[in-house]
């Protein structure tokens, strides 16, 4: 009588080979796109001597809702510059640039962890420094680059005569990102856990 060894059945959510080729692609596709609309584009209008388009708010004074008692918000404006100097398209640059680089960091971060993933050693060492770095781009990058827009967007405006209307602010705080960077720290956290007890085991062997 011959016994016969069940092999175990296929993990379908593994991360296999195809999964990998396919976060690479993705990975590529998300930083060739920030540096194409962040960079290439923003340059491509300038060749072209496309206007300059700069958002603008202002508060505004509605005396029909005033007078019931309804309040409203600023009036947001798209400021249309058809013949932007070349410190303008600049500084209308300058946030992009930053937008991209945070793009790419993260991109070249995820792949970087990925590696020791898809070579089945997950806490290789250097993983927790790379989750680390990567939650901080995520969570300080999209923030920078969006005081830098408004800054930039500021300046720009700031020299243009508008008529006696105040400029205002518009806050869009990215929190996609920073919820994503948390969670990442504290993966990082229990990536380093598991490292120790690795060495651990290793230590014991």
């Amino acid at each position: 009588m011959t016994s016969t060894r069940k092999t175990p059945p296929r993990d379908r959510l593994a991360f296999d080979r195809a999964d990998r080729v396919g976060l690479i692609a993705t990975m590529w596709v998300i930083g060739l796109a920030g540096v194409a609309a962040n960079i290439a584009g923003p340059l491509w209008a300038w060749a072209r001597g496309a206007a300059l388009h700069v958002p603008f708010f202002s508060p505004v004074t509605v005396p029909e809702l005033d007078r019931v008692g309804l309040t409203h918000g600023p009036a947001a404006y798209d400021l249309s510059l058809a013949h932007p100097s070349a410190g303008q398209r600049l500084l209308d640059l300058a946030p992009g640039v930053l937008i991209a680089a945070v793009s790419v960091a993260a991109c070249v971060l995820v792949l970087r962890v990925m590696r020791p993933i898809g070579a089945g050693d997950p806490f290789a060492p250097g993983q927790v420094r790379r989750l680390r770095t990567l939650a901080f781009v995520l969570m300080i990058g999209p923030v920078v680059a969006m005081f830098a827009r408004l800054s930039c967007q500021g300046a720009i405006v700031g020299g243009l005569d508008l008529g006696g209307l105040d400029p205002g602010v518009s806050l869009d705080i990215p929190w996609f990102p920073l919820i994503v960077g948390l969670f990442l720290g504290l993966v990082a956290e229990g990536f380093k856990v598991g490292a120790q007890l690795r060495d651990d085991v290793e230590g014991l062997v």
